[in-house]
Parts: structure tokens; C-alpha cells; sequence
């Protein structure tokens, strides 16, 4: 699964900030199908368009429910004409938006990709430090346990180099986040004195 959320807070604050954000980005998904909740860090787009589907499609199964448990003719009616209204308009709307987004967007809707997934491709097919740095270190962890040892072994191999070049993007924040032993020994202790 996909539980850990993207935000990387550590600890057990990380438990409780990827069962909180889960459960609202779930809740606001089902109930207004934002499409931008489809990305691989949220829901994804496979269970963005079932979901999608699922919230159309419980829509006349409410009104059934309604009307088989005796509910009142007036408001049954009611529904009925205003679901007729909903479900083409709804339809229709996102036909246009469908057709209008880049041919490249389309293939999000039905997407498998977890947020983990895209962090580790994000890395690997990245040639710029600091989008590797952004897509590892602004990242929970648990998105990237699987390619760490790939990170480190490029934290080490490139250390030398940003500590002559002091790249931008190597800010304190980065440095903080960035394991002290990866950090070749012959600088590691000028660097935990100003970690500290």
C-alpha cells in the first residue's frame, strides 16, 4: 500500500499526519472529485476515477435506497428530476475537460503509480542535483526506503563536490535531513558542529 503520507515530519508525528491526511484527501475526493487529488502523492488516478464513477453511481442507489424504505413521493420526485439534471451536466463537464487537458494528462486518470513509486523514478531519472535532492530529502522517508542505499551512495559520491560549489539548494533545512554517517568521513565533523 501507499499509507505514508508525502510530508516528511518523522516519527511517530509521521503516523498520525498520514492518517489524518489520508483519511481528508479521501473524504474531499469522494465528495467533489478535485482532479488535482489524482496525483501519485494523494489518492492516484486509478482510484480517483473509480472513485469518480462510484460517487455517480451512488447517487440514483441513494434515491432507490430512499424510495424502497417508503420516503416521501414528493421528494423522491424531486430527486429524480434533479439527478437527471446532475449526472449528464457532471458527465458532460468532464467530457469538455477531458478533451481540452494535454494528450500527455489523459494516462494520469488510470495511473498505478504510488507516491513512492514516482519518488524512486523521479530520482533515478533525474540528472540535476538538486531535483534529486527535492524529490529524496522534501519527501517522507518511507517514499524512498527502497532506493536508499542508491541515495547514499550518491550522497557520498557528490558530497566532496557540494561542499567546494555550495550549491543553493543545499540548505540547512537539506543538510539537516541528509544522515550523518553518508557524509564522507574527512568532513563529517566540520559538518555535525555546524549541524548542531
Amino acid at each position: 500500500g501507499d499509507f505514508w503520507y508525502w510530508v516528511p515530519i518523522g516519527g511517530s508525528k509521521e503516523i498520525l499526519s498520514s492518517l489524518l491526511c489520508r483519511a481528508m484527501v479521501k473524504i474531499i475526493t469522494d465528495f467533489t472529485s478535485v482532479v488535482q487529488f489524482r496525483h501519485p502523492n494523494e489518492v492516484g488516478g486509478m482510484y480517483w476515477t473509480l472513485s469518480f464513477a462510484l460517487t455517480i453511481g451512488s447517487l440514483p442507489g441513494s434515491i432507490l435506497f430512499y424510495e424502497n424504505k417508503g420516503g416521501e413521493t414528493r421528494i423522491i420526485s424531486f430527486a429524480w428530476r434533479l439527478l437527471q439534471i446532475l449526472i449528464p451536466s457532471t458527465l458532460i463537464s468532464f467530457a469538455v475537460f477531458f478533451i481540452n487537458i494535454e494528450e500527455n494528462y489523459r494516462e494520469t486518470f488510470v495511473s498505478r503509480e504510488r507516491g513512492k513509486d514516482l519518488t524512486s523514478r523521479s530520482f533515478r531519472e533525474s540528472t540535476d542535483d538538486a531535483n534529486k535532492a527535492h524529490f529524496i530529502f522534501k519527501k517522507s522517508k518511507h517514499h524512498w526506503e527502497s532506493i536508499e542505499e542508491n541515495v547514499r551512495d550518491w550522497v557520498q559520491a557528490n558530497w566532496g563536490k557540494w561542499e567546494e560549489e555550495k550549491p543553493k539548494w543545499l540548505d540547512d533545512n537539506i543538510r539537516a535531513r541528509i544522515p550523518v554517517e553518508w557524509i564522507p568521513k574527512k568532513r563529517k565533523r566540520g559538518f555535525t558542529q555546524r549541524k548542531r
